[in-house]
């Protein structure tokens, strides 16, 4: 997958991870409020990029951040639990944005 044809930018993804791990901190609700919208639409958008060079397992995890993080319907858990959910949260966008310049690298060499 060439970096000319992505719908994400990697960086964006490498972002949203970075906002994942600062969320562990207590910070106000906006930040928490903000942090969902731009997880669930950067989960989405990179399990668009999976399902592009068809890695369903990868569309399938992050469908389910999406549906976790989503800002409409919100999934509630205790503090401490979200802060380990935002934390594996932040692990999966980093093996993700890792994994999608792995396989760019791939395509822009053949």
């Amino acid at each position: 997958m060439s970096t000319r044809t992505r719908i994400i930018p990697i960086w964006v993804i490498w972002a949203s991870a970075a906002f994942c791990f600062i969320a562990v901190a207590n910070l106000p609700y906006g930040f928490y409020l903000l942090l969902r919208w731009v997880v669930c639409g950067v989960a989405v958008a990179t399990a668009i990029e999976f399902h592009v060079v068809k890695k369903l397992g990868w569309v399938w995890g992050l469908g389910l951040l999406a549906v976790l993080f989503n800002p409409i319907f919100k999934v509630h858990f205790e503090k401490d639990a979200w802060r380990v959910i935002d934390s594996l949260a932040g692990l999966i966008l980093c093996v993700a944005a890792y994994y999608l310049s792995v396989l760019g690298r791939r395509a822009d060499c053949n």
